[in-house]
This record gives structure tokens, sequence and C-alpha cells, in this order.
């Protein structure tokens, strides 16, 4: 009983320690509008140059933290659902020019 409760407690760790990431890459803004409803939604896409997993921003709060697309980002944040990261410390490491 005691090595099942220890397995169990393990396997909890691990994907509590799995939810963090650190993610680093370049901003993509993403707008995606459902024409029958009208209403248009935004988020950020941000490719982990290291794995080459996909993580997905809000853009509300991307742009809060003074982000926007072509922006080269490092980002420490808690993975969600559907691969959206949750922001809790952000550095730019480039910034886009203003053209």
């Amino acid at each position: 009983m005691k090595k099942f409760i220890l397995i169990a407690f393990a396997l909890s760790f691990s994907l509590f320690v799995q939810a963090e990431e650190i993610v680093t890459g370049t901003l993509e803004e993403i707008i995606s509008e459902d024409f029958e409803t009208g209403k248009s939604e935004r988020k950020f896409s941000l490719k982990d140059e290291q794995t080459g997993r996909y993580f997905f921003l809000n853009a509300d709060e991307a742009k809060l933290k003074g982000m926007k697309s072509g922006d080269r980002v490092k980002i420490r944040g808690e993975r969600g659902e559907k691969h959206i990261l949750r922001i809790k410390e952000s550095e730019k490491i480039e910034v886009k020019d203003s053209e």
C-alpha cells in the first residue's frame, strides 16, 4: 500500500512539474474570425526554439506586458489546456523594429 501511495505521489508531482514551461521564440499574432457570428479572437503563437512545440498566449495578456508580433521573447509560464501558456515571467530578447 505504501508503495502505491509513493508511486501515485511521484506521478502527481511529475505532472505538476511538467505544467510549467520556459519557452523562447518569436511571437506571431493569430486573428481568427467567425463570419457567421461576427466574432473574432486574437492570440499569439510561440514556437519553442529548443523543442519545436507550439504554445499560445492570450493576446491581451501579452500586450499588457508590452509584447507584439515579431518580438523574440523568453517566457516562463504555466501550460494549460490546448497548449495555452499563462505568463508568469517574460523577457524581451529582441524587439521588432516599428516600420
